[in-house]
């Protein structure tokens, strides 16, 4: 289970650390593609094959389905950190995030989401108390 933020930034390479907390979950590799929102989705290679079964459509003629298959797995990007835990993360994805140099690491349960810090921040400013009451009551807590 992943939980925390962390804040870190991007080098002249493109490349990130994963936090250690992380990298210990995530094992040797695991996949990085397009998120929600306008963030990246990191998995652990692991339960990979259980998010590919969530993302296949139900035929080849499923148009929705397929719209949802290239969107996840055409960017989908298998990574391996390197010795000092930095990964590198692909131009395409970095430009679907708006990340340029610094960034937010998330643990969000299952997955881990990379945003953008200005992204990070505008979302969080969004969630006033009002907000997550409504929330909470929608979803009993």
């Amino acid at each position: 289970m992943f939980s925390g933020a962390y804040a870190h930034s991007l080098d002249s390479k493109g490349r990130t650390v994963m936090p250690a907390r992380f990298r210990m979950k995530l094992g040797e590799k695991f996949v990085i593609t397009r998120g929600l929102h306008g963030c990246l989705w990191v998995f652990p290679e692991r339960s990979w094959a259980e998010t590919l079964r969530k993302f296949a459509p139900r035929s080849l003629l499923d148009d929705r389905g397929v719209k949802l298959e290239r969107y996840f797995l055409g960017s989908a990007a298998e990574c391996v950190p390197d010795r000092q835990g930095r990964v590198a993360i692909p131009p395409m994805l970095l430009e679907h995030a708006g990340i340029k140099t610094d960034l937010w690491i998330v643990g969000l349960s299952d997955r881990i989401e990379i945003w953008a810090k200005d992204r990070w921040d505008a979302f969080n400013a969004a969630l006033t108390d009002d907000v997550i009451v409504e929330l909470g009551r929608e979803f009993q807590l």
